[in-house]
C-alpha cells in the first residue's frame, strides 16, 4: 500500500504552466499601427524583439517581473539573469490558426493576450510525442480522461492575462471562427545560470542591446 492520494501523483511533470493577470489593460494606450499587416504567418525580423522598443517598456517590465516569479517560485532555478531573446505581435484573423509547434533556443515562453473575447480559440498544450502506454496503448480504453491521462490541455485566452510555460511544450491554436481579431504578444527568454565552478566550460549569453 501507499500513502499517495486516490487520484495518484503525477511523476516528473515535464511542463508547468502559470497564468498572470495584467495590472491594467495595456491595449488601451498602445499604438499597433505598424503591425496592421501582421498575421499568423508574417513575423518580420524587425518585429522579432518588440518589447525592447520604448513604447512597450511598461509591458516589458511587467513581463520580466512575471518571468522572474516563474523562475524563482515555480521552477526554483538558480540563475544570475533573465532576459528576453525574442518577442512579437500575433494578430489572428478569422479562419487563421497556429499549427502544433514549440519554441527553440529558449527555456521560458509566454503569451500576453492584449485583445481577446469569448469564442476565440483556446491555447492548446499537447503531451510530448511519446508512447505512454505500457507495451499496449491505453488510448481508447479510459472510462474518461483526467489530468493524468489526457493528451491535451486547453486554456482560455482571456484578455489582459498572460500564460507562461516551458518553451519546449508543444502547443497550438484551432482556427478563429469569429470576425474579430485576437491580438497578443508572445515572447521567449533565456537565463545565465549561477557560476559554481570556474574550471568548467559553460554557456553564457551576452546582451547585445541596451
Amino acid at each position: 500500500m501507499t500513502d499517495a492520494p486516490v487520484t495518484g501523483i503525477p511523476l516528473f511533470p515535464a511542463s508547468v504552466l502559470k497564468s498572470y493577470t495584467a495590472p491594467k489593460s495595456f491595449i488601451d494606450n498602445l499604438d499597433l499601427t505598424e503591425f496592421a499587416g501582421v498575421n499568423v504567418n508574417s513575423h518580420l525580423n524587425k518585429h522579432m524583439n518588440i518589447l525592447i522598443q520604448p513604447k512597450f517598456e511598461e509591458i516589458r517590465i511587467w513581463v520580466e517581473e512575471c518571468a522572474r516569479d516563474y523562475l524563482d517560485n515555480v521552477l526554483e532555478l538558480e540563475y544570475e539573469e533573465f532576459f528576453l531573446t525574442s518577442s512579437w505581435v500575433n494578430i489572428m484573423g478569422k479562419g487563421e490558426h497556429y499549427l502544433l509547434h514549440d519554441h527553440a533556443n529558449s527555456i521560458l515562453s509566454g503569451v500576453l493576450y492584449l485583445k481577446s473575447e469569448p469564442g476565440h480559440p483556446p491555447l492548446i498544450f499537447h503531451k510530448y510525442r511519446m508512447e505512454t502506454g505500457p507495451f499496449i496503448s491505453l488510448v481508447g480504453h479510459y472510462k474518461k480522461f483526467n489530468t493524468n491521462t489526457a493528451n491535451l490541455a486547453m486554456f482560455p485566452c482571456k484578455q489582459d492575462t498572460m500564460i507562461v510555460y516551458n518553451s519546449n511544450t508543444p502547443h497550438s491554436h484551432d482556427a478563429n471562427k469569429l470576425e474579430s481579431k485576437r491580438i497578443s504578444i508572445a515572447w521567449n527568454g533565456l537565463v545565465n545560470f549561477v557560476e559554481k565552478d570556474n574550471d568548467l566550460y559553460r554557456i553564457r549569453f551576452v546582451k547585445e542591446y541596451d
